[in-house]
C-alpha cells in the first residue's frame, strides 16, 4: 500500500494510505496464508494525530475521500485519542448510510489490546520495546494441559536445528512459562529449559534477543526450580553484555526484575552471585539509564526510560550486608509460591499487597522526578505502555503519598489511564491505592483514594463498584470515629443500589441500612439506629439468599451486636425507652436472638451510668440515647477538639443537624494532612432551620456575638435548594466553625480551603443525592416519640470527652510552623527582660520574698514556665489594675487614645508611690489568663489571628509551645526568682 503523502501535509483527499489491486484472491484461493487474507476490496487508510474533536475530524475525512473518483469500499481510521463506543457506532452509521462505505475505526487502546493478545505481543517486544514481563498469559482452560501447550511441546519435541529468530522465541516462551508456574506441566521444565538454552547458542551473535532469551530462561529457573544457581553465569553475562552494549528500552525494565530476583534470592542462599555484584550491577544500570535518558532521541523512546527510572528508583532499598547476615534462610517463603499467590489475587481482583509505610525506596526524590517527567510526556505518547509503572506507583502510594509531587503524578497516570482504558480501569488503580493505603494504617489517605474510585465508578456507570467504594468510604468514616460521615456514605451505596435495578446489587440495599444502623450506634443515636436497623433487617429479608446468616453476612451480626448492647442498656439504665426498642425486635423476630444474648449475661450487673458514660468515651462513642428527649446532640472528637452539636428533636432540624455534622466530619477528615494550628479544645454548635434560603452572612453566628453558650448555624431547610446551593451552604458553614479553632491567618487558612476543594472535597461532601434526601427514613410520629423522653441521654452531669481515633487525634507537626524565626524570638524575649522590668521592680522585690507567690512560682516552674513567662505575667497583672485605676476603658472597645495611655503605664518605671498589687492578685490561674492574654499580642506578631473570644490559656500556649518553641525559647539573663528555678 504506498503512501500517498504526509499525514499533516495537503493535497492527499484525506488519503493517507491506499490498498492495490490484486487477483490472487480470485486466481490462487486458499494456497497460502498471505493468499487467504487478501482482499479485492478497494481500502482506504488515514491517519490523525489530532487530540480533540476526533468525531468531526473523522467526518471531514470521510467527506474528502469519497469525494474523490477513485472507488473505496471501506475506510480504515487511526486515531491517537480516544473514540467512544457510543460516538465510533454513530460516525459508522454516518459512513454507510452517507457513503456506502465500512469504517474501521482504530484508536490508540484499541492498537495496544491487540497488540496485547497473545499472537501479536511479539510485535510489541520487536517494535515497542515492551519488556518481556509483560507478555500475556494464555486464557485458562478446565484441562489439566491445554490443547495449545501439549501441540507447543509436541512440536518442540521433534524441533531440528534452530537459527535464532524472534520467531523461535515467541513459540519457545510460553510452553516455557506454562510448565514453569504450573505444578501440573513442572516435569516437562527440564525439556524447555534446554531447548532455551539450545535457542541461547543459536542466537550467541544476536545481543537483543539474546537479552531476551536469557531473560525466559532466568525467570522460568527461578520460578520453576526456586533457584537461581543454575543461570547465575548467564546473569552475569547478561549484565556484562550491557556494559558493553546498551539494552533496548524493554530490556531495561526486564533487568530491574531480574536484578529485584537477585535480591529476593541472596538471602535464601540460592544464588552465588555477591551482594557486592548486584549492587554493581544495579549502580550500573542506574548509570545506563541516566546516559539513555540524556541521548533519548523521540518522546516515545524517552518515556519507556522515564517510566523504567522511576520503577528502578522506587525500588527496595538494597539489603546490607548485615541485614543480609540477620535474614534466616529457612522462614523465607518459596519465590514461587509469592508469584503464584501474586497472580492468584491479580487474577481474582484481590489487593495486592503494599509497600510497608516505614519502609525505604532507592532514591525517593530522583524516581518523583522521572515520574513528573513522565507525567508531562504521556499525553503524547499514547503507545507506550504504563501498567508497570502504574503497579509500582499504586503499590508505593504508602511511601510516596507524602511526597510534594504525589498528587500531580497520581493525577498523570490517571488521567492516562482514564484515555487509554476508560473510566472502570482508572477506578480500579484508585481502588487499588486506597487498598494499598490502609494495609499501611494511612485510612486519611486511602479516603481520597476511595472517593476518587467513587467517581471514576459512577461516570464509569459501574454501580456495583460504585457502591462498594462508598460502603468502604463508610467503613473507613467509621473507624476514624466520623460516624455521621460514615452514615451518609451508607445510606448513598443503598441510594445507587437501589436505584440501579439489578437483582445482584439488591443485597447491597441491606447492607447499607445495617451499616447506618452501626455508624448511629456510634454516634450514640441508639434509638434511632434501632429503626434504622429494623428497615436494613426487613430488606435482608426480602433481598438477601440465606439472609440469616452471620458467616455469609458479618455487617449483620455486627449490628445485631450493637442492638444487644442497646436493648441491655436501656433495660438496666433507660426502662422508659424499651417501648422504643423492644416491639421493633419484635417486629423484625429477632427478639429471639437478643432476648437469649441479653438473658445470657443477666447474672453480670450492668455498669452504671457514669461508667457506661465513661465506657463510651473511652471507646469513641456518642452519648448513648442522645437522640432521646427534646433535644439532640451529637458529639465527636477530631484533631484535638471534641465537638458537639444541637438540635430541636423534630424532623426538619435533626436532618439539617445531620447534614452538617457530616459534612464537618467529612471535611475534617480530608483536612487532617493540613497544617491548621488548631488550638485544642471544646466546640458547640446550636443549629437552627430556616424556611427561606439563609443569606451567607447569616449563616454562622459565634458565641459571644448572641451571648450564648454556643455557636449559631442556620441552615436552610432541606429541599428548597439545588444541590450544589445546598452543598455550598453547608460547607461554608462547616468551614466557619473550624475557623473559630485555627491560628491560620485568614489568607493562610483560604489557601488550605483551597486545596481540600482542588482535592475533591465537594464530590466528597455530596455523590448522589442531598444528605436529606438520602437520610430522610424515619417518619415524623417517630420524632414525636423521642421528644416526648422524660429522659435523655447517660450522665448528663458528666462531660462528654469521647476519644478520638489514633489517625484523627491532635495535629502534631514536626517542624517549626511557617512564620517563626528563632532570631527575632530571642530578640523579642531579651526586648520583654529589658522593658517588662521597669514597671514592676519594685514588686518583683516583694514577691520574691512572698511565700505565697514563691509556691505559685514553683508549681509553674512544673509546667515550663521560664523567667520571661513570669515576668510577663506579673507585669501584666500589675499594669492593668493600675490602668483600671487611672480610668483607662480595659474592654473591648478600648480607644486609640486609652491604648497609648495604657502602653505609657507599661514603660513607666514602679514607684514607691504606685498603688500595691496584693499578693493573692497572683494565683496560678490569674498568671496563667494574662500570660495568655500577652501571647496573643505575640501570636500576632507572628502573622497568626486569634479568632475565639473565650481563650482556654493552657490549650493556647501549648500550640505556641509546639510549633513556636514559646515554652523552650529563653536568652542568658540574671535570674529573677533564683530560690525556685
Amino acid at each position: 500500500m504506498p503512501a500517498t503523502g504526509p499525514v499533516a501535509a495537503g493535497g492527499d483527499d484525506g488519503r493517507d494510505g491506499e490498498s492495490y489491486w490484486s487477483i490472487v484472491a480470485s486466481e490462487l484461493p486458499g494456497t497460502s496464508l498471505f493468499t487467504a487474507l487478501a482482499t479485492d476490496e478497494n481500502v482506504v487508510l488515514a491517519v490523525t494525530t489530532q487530540r480533540t474533536e476526533i468525531p468531526s475530524k473523522i467526518r471531514k475525512d470521510l467527506a474528502k475521500i469519497c469525494a474523490d473518483s477513485a472507488p473505496v469500499d471501506r475506510v480504515i481510521y487511526f486515531t491517537v485519542a480516544p473514540v467512544a463506543t457510543s460516538k465510533r457506532h454513530k460516525i459508522q452509521k454516518h459512513a454507510r448510510e452517507t457513503y456506502a462505505v465500512a469504517l474501521d475505526i482504530w484508536d490508540a487502546q484499541a492498537i495496544a489490546d491487540e497488540l496485547a493478545t497473545n499472537d501479536l505481543f511479539y510485535l510489541a517486544i520487536a517494535y515497542l520495546h515492551v519488556p518481556s514481563a509483560l507478555a500475556p498469559e494464555r486464557p485458562e482452560t478446565e484441562a489439566a494441559l491445554p490443547d495449545w501447550y501439549a501441540e507447543d511441546r509436541a512440536n518442540w519435541r521433534a524441533e531440528g536445528d534452530l537459527t535464532g529468530t524472534v520467531g523461535e522465541l515467541v513459540d519457545l516462551r510460553e510452553g516455557l512459562r506454562f510448565s514453569a508456574l504450573n505444578i501440573e506441566a513442572r516435569a516437562d521444565l527440564p525439556e524447555w529449559l534446554a531447548a532455551g538454552h539450545r535457542l541461547r547458542a543459536s542466537a550467541s551473535g544476536n545481543p537483543a534477543l539474546l537479552n531476551r532469551i536469557e531473560y525466559e530462561l532466568i525467570i522460568a529457573t527461578a520460578f520453576g526450580m526456586n533457584t537461581l544457581l543454575p543461570v547465575d553465569s548467564i546473569l552475569r553475562d547478561l549484565f556484562g553484555r550491557q556494559q558493553i552494549e546498551e539494552p533496548d528500552p524493554g530490556v531495561v525494565v526486564d533487568s530491574i526484575t531480574l536484578l529485584r530476583l537477585v535480591e529476593a534470592m541472596q538471602p535464601r542462599r540460592l544464588t552465588q552471585i555477591t551482594l557486592e555484584e548486584s549492587r554493581t550491577w544495579l549502580d550500573n544500570l542506574e548509570q545506563t539509564i541516566d546516559r539513555m535518558l540524556a541521548n533519548a532521541g523521540g518522546p516515545n523512546v524517552r518515556a519507556h526510560l522515564l517510566c523504567a527510572a522511576a520503577i528502578l528508583a522506587h525500588g527496595p532499598a538494597s539489603l546490607t550486608a548485615k541485614e543480609m547476615c540477620d535474614l534466616d534462610p529457612e522462614t523465607a517463603p518459596d519465590v514461587a509460591e509469592i508469584h503464584l499467590s501474586l497472580r492468584q489475587k491479580k487474577r481474582n481482583g484481590l489487593p495486592m499487597p503494599s509497600a510497608p509505610a516505614d519502609g525505604e525506596v532507592r532514591n525517593l526524590d530522583k524516581g518523583m522526578n522521572f515520574l513528573v517527567a513522565l507525567a508531562d510526556l504521556l499525553p503524547s505518547t499514547p503507545l507506550v505502555p504504563i501498567e508497570e509503572v502504574t503497579t509500582m506507583f499504586d503499590m508505593a502510594a504508602p511511601l510516596l503519598v507524602h511526597h510534594r509531587d504525589y498528587s500531580r503524578v497520581r493525577q498523570a497516570l490517571d488521567n492516562a489511564t482514564l484515555e487509554r482504558a476508560g473510566l472502570a480501569a482508572a477506578g480500579h488503580r484508585a481502588q487499588s491505592r486506597a487498598l494499598a493505603l490502609l494495609q499501611a494504617k494511612q485510612p486519611v489517605h486511602a479516603l481520597r483514594e476511595v472517593h476518587g474510585a467513587k467517581m471514576d465508578w459512577l461516570h464509569g456507570e459501574s454501580a456495583e463498584g460504585a457502591a462498594l467504594m462508598m460502603l468502604l468510604a463508610a467503613r473507613i468514616y467509621y473507624e476514624l470515629r466520623l460516624p455521621l460521615a460514615a452514615k451518609q456514605y451508607a445510606l448513598s451505596a443503598a441510594s445507587v443500589a437501589q436505584t440501579n435495578g439489578d437483582p445482584e446489587l439488591a443485597v447491597l440495599v441491606a447492607r447499607s441500612f445495617m451499616v447506618a444502623a452501626t455508624c448511629e450506634h456510634l454516634a450514640g443515636q441508639w434509638l434511632t439506629a434501632t429503626q434504622t436497623f429494623r428497615i436494613g433487617v426487613w430488606a435482608q429479608g426480602a433481598l438477601a439468599g440465606d439472609p440469616w446468616s452471620f458467616e455469609r453476612y458479618p455487617y449483620f451480626h455486627d449490628m445485631l451486636i450493637d442492638q444487644c448492647f442497646i436493648l441491655r442498656a436501656a433495660r438496666a439504665l433507660r426502662p422508659a425507652f424499651l417501648y422504643l426498642i423492644e416491639p421493633v425486635l419484635e417486629s423484625t423476630d429477632l427478639n429471639r436472638i437478643t432476648d437469649t444474648i441479653v438473658e445470657s449475661v443477666d447474672s453480670t450487673e450492668h455498669a452504671d451510668e457514669v461508667e457506661s458514660a465513661t465506657m463510651a468515651d473511652k471507646g469513641g462513642l456518642g452519648r448513648p440515647f442522645s437522640d432521646a428527649g427534646p433535644t439532640r446532640r451529637y458529639t465527636w472528637s477530631t484533631l484535638g477538639n471534641v465537638w458537639t452539636v444541637e438540635t430541636q428533636n423534630d424532623r426538619r432540624h435533626v436532618l439539617a443537624a445531620e447534614r452538617f455534622v457530616a459534612a464537618t466530619q467529612i471535611a475534617l477528615g480530608d483536612l487532617a494532612s493540613e497544617d491548621l494550628l488548631l488550638v485544642p479544645g471544646s466546640i458547640t454548635i446550636q443549629v437552627d432551620v430556616s424556611s427561606d434560603p439563609v443569606p451567607r452572612d447569616e449563616l454562622f453566628v459565634e458565641q459571644a456575638e448572641h451571648g450564648g453558650k454556643a455557636h449559631l448555624v442556620t441552615l436552610t431547610r432541606g429541599g428548597l435548594l439545588d444541590l450544589d446551593a445546598g452543598q455550598l451552604e453547608v460547607t461554608t458553614a462547616a468551614m466557619q466553625v473550624i475557623a473559630t479553632q485555627s491560628l491560620l491567618s485568614q489568607a493562610a487558612f483560604v489557601e488550605s480551603m483551597e486545596r481540600t476543594f482542588e482535592r475533591g472535597l465537594p464530590h466528597m461532601l455530596n455523590c448522589v443525592l442531598p444528605y436529606d434526601e438520602l437520610a430522610d427514613v424515619h417518619k415524623e410520629g417517630f420524632f414525636d416519640d423521642l421528644r416526648r423522653l422524660d429522659d435523655t441521654y447517660l450522665a448528663p452531669e458528666l462531660p462528654c470527652l469521647p476519644d478520638p481515633a489514633p489517625d484523627l487525634a491532635e495535629q502534631e507537626f514536626e517542624q517549626p510552623a511557617p512564620g517563626y524565626d528563632r532570631a527575632e524570638a530571642l530578640q523579642a524575649i531579651t526586648s520583654r527582660y529589658e522593658t517588662l522590668h521597669a514597671p514592676v521592680r519594685l514588686t518583683l522585690r516583694r514577691l520574691a520574698s512572698s511565700e505565697a507567690f514563691k509556691r505559685v512560682v514553683e508549681d509553674l516552674r512544673k509546667e515550663g514556665w521560664q523567667d520571661w513567662h513570669l515576668l510577663t505575667a506579673v507585669a501584666n497583672i500589675v499594669v492593668n489594675k493600675r490602668a483600671v485605676e487611672s480610668g483607662i476603658n480595659m474592654t473591648t472597645s478600648i480607644s486609640a487614645a486609652d491604648v497609648e495611655r495604657f502602653r505609657a503605664l507599661m514603660y513607666a518605671e514602679e514607684q514607691s508611690s504606685d498603688s500595691v498589687t496584693p499578693d493573692e492578685a497572683f494565683t496560678i490561674d490569674q498568671m496563667w489568663f494574662h500570660l495568655a492574654n500577652a501571647a496573643v499580642a505575640t501570636a500576632r506578631g507572628w502573622g497568626l489571628e486569634v479568632r475565639f473570644r473565650r481563650l482556654e490559656p493552657k490549650a493556647f500556649t501549648r500550640v505556641l509551645g509546639k510549633r513556636f518553641n514559646y515554652w523552650s525559647d529563653d536568652v542568658p539573663h540574671a535570674p529573677l526568682f533564683p530560690e525556685s528555678s
